[in-house]
């Protein structure tokens, strides 16, 4: 079963329910999606939905429904403390005891004696989603300038996204992890054990980016991190007793430590973005997941190619009011890919993202350059461009 928001939808993810005939709630505007799927009204499908049954969503929007229809549920449990950033930090806290959290109010963000925080740190929101409200803070001369910008960044969103997505009230202050980062699609099946359907690495341009718009994926990253992947998840179910649980997170690894950044619940990787594993390996995570499908990772990369398999998110730049925003030259936006293997146009509502591509190389030369764009160069505006 699955609950589907309208605003961003696989193709992939469509034509999959409706080969397996998934029951479906939608999250909007059912309009939205082809007549033959087997949508369902509200009442009906949480009334079918039996205790622990395969449960999954296409945007941590639609955790709201879970919470208001059946809040005594593992789904919605489980949903609530991976969502609360601060809570899962103090569950994790017995598998790494040294390291550093603290939650406060945005009031007492701004209060905080800075001699108390032990730099580096980030900044987020206990509720977020994205890289949206997330700022790395070396050292305390760069304190205030951050909580500035933090500020700001969380006012804009809340106009773009809904606050069951991303809640300003409470911010989590904690240690920077060092390593390379990794962002990971799998399950808990019906019996606890753990199962990994997908395996990116997330670049950056810099020490000080936190944008999500180049992951990838190679033989060589699926070897770098599915051991520590598994390890991990095994960890994790001893602390929280997952079964048929779908989960998106965000790892560190730092040589043989691993430690995670977060831990999305219901869902793997956002707008659609978990497709690249199909592009790149084959990987239908919605099959595999409702299937119960653990796929055989050796085989998987004897068969790979040794190319770099890599998805872009394109959003419009915060600088930019979305009002403003009247037309995406898309055409242009393409020619800066060499070997694009899918483009998907965005127009959500409630979203910044106006494309998601997946697209093949030779190396990382291509990622490192897309990086650099400025993505405003492909946004035309109905008048000046106005900068907040």
């Amino acid at each position: 079963m699955i609950i589907i928001n309208d605003q961003i939808i696989s193709p992939l993810l469509l034509t999959t329910l409706e080969e397996l005939n998934t029951p479906i709630l939608m999250d909007g505007n059912s309009e939205k999606l082809p007549n033959e799927l087997s949508i369902m009204e509200v009442e009906d499908f949480f009334a079918s939905l039996k205790p622990n049954q395969k449960l999954l969503t296409n945007s941590e929007s639609c955790i709201k429904l879970i919470e208001s229809h059946i809040p005594e549920s593992n789904q919605n449990r489980w949903s609530k403390l991976l969502k609360d950033k601060g809570q899962l930090r103090e569950i994790l806290s017995t598998i790494y005891p040294s390291y550093f959290y603290k939650v406060v109010s945005i009031s007492e963000l701004f209060e905080l004696p800075v001699e108390s925080i032990p730099f580096p740190v980030v900044v987020k929101p206990t509720f977020g989603y994205s890289s949206v409200g997330v700022y790395k803070v070396k050292s305390a001369e760069e304190w205030e300038e951050a909580l500035q910008k933090l500020n700001v960044e969380l006012v804009l969103s809340k106009d773009q996204l809904n606050q069951s997505v991303i809640n300003s009230d409470n911010i989590l202050i904690e240690e920077w992890i060092q390593g390379e980062e990794y962002a990971i699609d799998g399950y808990y099946d019906e019996n606890g054990n753990p199962v990994i359907l997908n395996m990116f690495k997330r670049l950056f341009k810099d020490e000080y980016d936190i944008s999500d718009r180049i992951y990838y994926t190679s033989k060589q990253v699926v070897r770098e991190i599915y051991e520590s992947t598994l390890s991990f998840m095994m960890k994790l179910k001893e602390l929280v007793p997952f079964k048929n649980y779908p989960i998106h997170f965000e790892i560190k690894k730092d040589k043989d430590k691993v430690m995670p950044i977060e831990i999305n619940p219901v869902r793997f990787a956002g707008a659609g973005t978990t497709d690249l594993g199909f592009h790149a390996y084959g990987n239908n995570v919605y099959k595999q997941y409702f299937n119960g499908i653990n796929p055989d990772w050796d085989s998987i990369i004897e068969e790979m190619d040794d190319a770099v398999y890599s998805f872009c998110c394109a959003e419009v730049p915060l600088t930019i009011s979305s009002s403003l925003v009247e037309k995406i030259e898309h055409d242009r936006f393409k020619e800066q890919f060499e070997h694009i293997l899918e483009y998907r146009e965005i127009q959500a509502a409630n979203d910044r993202t106006f494309a998601i591509l997946f697209f093949k190389s030779h190396s990382l030369e291509e990622n490192h350059r897309i990086l650099q764009l400025d993505l405003s160069e492909y946004v035309q505006l109905t008048k000046e461009k106005v900068h907040i």
